[in-house]
């Protein structure tokens, strides 16, 4: 029955939400909060006892006004009027609590920007909280129910999935994808604090067996107030030579929730091209690529972008699933044996050599953009 209803669910739209708010971060010790107006949109986490950083919860537009309407539910995955917890150190009218980032409660009545949760007799205030009815991240559940129906809605695999991440297999031979090696970030800096756009700059050390850095990740991010946050990305060989590998596992990557998956919800997944679903779409290359699908009845769609300067062209890792990735490397693995056909795409990188450098986008946004929409968005990006 739950199957059923996940695939007939009726797609209704948001209206369209015009920002005029700026983008507002709160630096955290492990993370780093992004608020658009009152509006919990993008935690970045950098949690040391996580194998690398990644972003979540990350939210489409008009997540407080789904909340005020919704209604509790205790059907298996609905979002109903739950909201996950998005700062280290939560607003309350009075009283304490140990939240932690991402933990999900359920909320009661809401008074203004006050939301009540009944569990802890507590008044959160909605800049630190993200509706779960908004939210276009799947939860990180490190301890998943073993369920084996892949279209059920608690089914959870790959558990290396996180958020939005960065991250490539195959990196001498080391499976960071996988997260068989340890991603550890070393800096995190507030370049603009407030803004359209407000910027980040992040420095990651991708580790060998020996704790030594095989990759140095230099990424600025900026992160604008109509859900775009573009990723400017170097990476270099600060002590050994690196070979990065031919490999369809990376690498700047979203993982969505069991809702909007397409093997569940139908999509649409369509290209700048014209090419419609994941499988057309999956390793190919293209300007952009949009994911639409549903979270509690309301359509969201996030869109991965390629910029036009990159030395060479991505190619889009989007599953039915709900993994949507774009990667620089993997040409032969992507098409071996199509009409695409490729040669596989090693790269070396000497110590202290020549640096590769790649800029993406990931545009959130609700189900009524089209594709003319997702073009000016583009543009916006391909032209900073």
């Amino acid at each position: 029955m739950r199957i059923l209803l996940a695939t007939t669910i009726a797609f209704t739209s948001l209206a369209a939400t015009t920002f005029a708010a700026e983008v507002t971060l709160k630096k955290n010790p492990q993370s780093v909060k992004a608020t658009i107006g009152d509006d919990v949109f993008a935690v970045f986490q950098f949690d040391e006892k996580r194998n690398k950083p990644f972003v979540l919860p990350v939210t489409a537009p008009g997540g407080f006004e789904l909340l005020k309407a919704a209604k509790s539910s205790d059907e298996p995955g609905a979002a109903g009027r739950r909201v996950i917890i998005a700062d280290e150190a939560p607003r309350l009218k009075e009283g304490t609590h140990d939240f932690k980032v991402g933990d999900l409660i359920e909320v009661g009545k809401i008074e203004g920007d006050w939301l009540l949760i009944p569990e802890h007799n507590l008044w959160i205030h909605r800049s630190d909280v993200a509706p779960v009815a908004s939210t276009v991240t799947r939860q990180v559940n490190d301890n998943p129910p073993k369920i084996k129906d892949r279209n059920d809605p608690l089914y959870y695999d790959h558990p290396h999935h996180k958020g939005i991440w960065l991250s490539v297999d195959e990196i001498n031979g080391i499976k960071f994808w996988n997260e068989n090696g340890i991603i550890e970030n070393k800096s995190i800096e507030v370049i603009k604090s407030t803004g359209n756009p407000a910027v980040i700059k992040t420095v990651n050390h991708w580790n060998d067996a020996d704790g030594k850095p095989l990759l140095k990740e230099e990424t600025t991010i900026k992160i604008y107030a109509n859900r775009l946050m573009t990723y400017d990305v170097t990476l270099s060989a600060p002590e050994q030579e690196v070979e990065i590998g031919d490999t369809k596992e990376g690498m700047f990557a979203i993982r969505l929730p069991n809702s909007m998956r397409e093997m569940v919800a139908g999509g649409p997944v369509t290209n700048a091209d014209g090419a419609e679903g994941t499988g057309a779409a999956w390793g190919r290359t293209s300007n952009w690529v949009d994911y639409k699908g549903p979270v509690d009845g309301h359509v969201f769609g996030v869109t991965l972008m390629d910029h036009p300067a990159n030395k060479w062209k991505s190619r889009y890792h989007v599953r039915n699933y709900g993994l949507f990735a774009v990667n620089p490397f993997g040409a032969g693995a992507y098409t071996k044996g199509r009409d695409d056909q490729s040669d596989p795409h090693h790269q070396v990188l000497k110590p202290n050599g020549e640096k590769l450098h790649f800029k993406y986008g990931i545009y959130i946004h609700g189900g009524e953009t089209n594709k003319d929409d997702i073009e000016k968005v583009y543009q916006q990006f391909s032209t900073n």
